[in-house]
């Protein structure tokens, strides 16, 4: 991995920092028209939790992705507990804020329809991870104030606001944005590397070639690309030149590929679902499994029909198998 880190510097987070994408204009983020602004006040706040999330904070301001506002605008952020730690992370509750957005068509592609384009010859893979991946698409101006809240600085004890200048987590259309801003970023690597597959989901890119030595070279020039595009990878994360890797929750190897031990777990602790939301997340999530399952869209039928509008919303029998 040093070979890697001192090569090729700029593409990972650990040495280059969170990074901003060169090619990107800001986004502008469309209301709806009868879209007001939504005031909510903070929730109350342990101090330890306080604590906790105001390095992050702080880290944030330094990089310019927070900045200090006056906003008609305002949700509250929802201090995280970090699993198996003492360490928080800031999440910002954005769901009226995305009630009050226009929606645009979601373009992140299904996890089982991606991975069924990689080719059985290629087997070599890297996978990189971009770290703080929304942080470097930039927000436009006239878009940063919808995102406010309220923030107490630990060290004046003066009640303030602030918003982000890059797109934020949690707002629903961050993916889908994002993801396309990388897909055309990389064209041009696509273009230029055609003996190799370049897979992207969101942040997490796929790199499989028919041998070590293409691997190696073509990983070289990713890297050296997206350091180039003002994207980083998270060093931590990554698998380089291996034959064996993890992605997306399945385990690659020789050009086949089946569910972690993790994934398969995730799916068995699923709770039964209240709503058609919910059959909707929950079919999501088990769509992962549909090349393991035979018959799985007989099995899934009468999820998929507790899913129509005009259908009531009822979990029966049918449901429940």
């Amino acid at each position: 991995m040093d070979y890697w880190l001192k090569t090729y510097p700029q593409a990972w987070a650990e040495i280059a920092g969170v990074g901003r994408a060169a090619r990107r204009a800001p986004v502008v983020v469309e209301l709806k028209a009868s879209a007001q602004p939504i005031r909510i006040r903070q929730y109350p706040m342990s101090a330890e939790a306080r604590k906790g999330i105001a390095p992050h904070i702080n880290r944030l301001l330094e990089a310019g992705i927070l900045k200090p506002c006056h906003s008609a605008w305002n949700t509250p952020l929802l201090p995280v507990k970090k699993p198996g730690g003492k360490d928080y992370r800031p999440v910002q509750d954005l769901r009226e804020v995305n009630k009050r957005v226009e929606d645009i068509h979601p373009t992140v592609p299904n996890p089982y329809t991606l991975l069924s384009h990689l080719p059985p010859s290629h087997v070599w893979y890297t996978t990189l991870d971009l770290k703080d991946a929304f942080f470097s698409i930039a927000l436009a101006p006239s878009s940063q104030h919808i995102f406010a809240f309220e923030w107490n600085d630990g060290n004046t004890g003066t009640p303030g606001q602030l918003t982000w200048t890059r797109l934020p987590q949690g707002f629903k259309n961050s993916p889908t944005l994002f993801n396309e801003a990388l897909n055309q970023d990389l064209d041009s690597f696509r273009q230029s590397h055609n003996s190799v597959t370049l897979l992207q989901y969101v942040d997490d890119l796929l790199l499989a070639a028919p041998s070590e030595a293409e691997c190696r070279q073509a990983t070289g020039d990713l890297l050296q690309e997206l350091g180039q595009l003002g994207y980083r990878a998270s060093a931590k994360k990554a698998q380089i030149c291996r034959q064996t890797v993890t992605y997306l929750g399945y385990k690659l190897k020789e050009g086949a590929r089946w569910l972690t031990e993790a994934m398969k777990e995730t799916i068995l602790r699923l709770p039964v679902p209240t709503s058609a939301r919910e059959v909707r997340e929950f079919l999501g999530t088990t769509g992962y499994c549909r090349l393991w399952i035979l018959g799985y869209a007989e099995i899934a039928k009468p999820l998929y029909e507790a899913t129509k509008d005009k259908v009531p919303w009822a979990w029966g029998s049918d449901q429940q198998k």
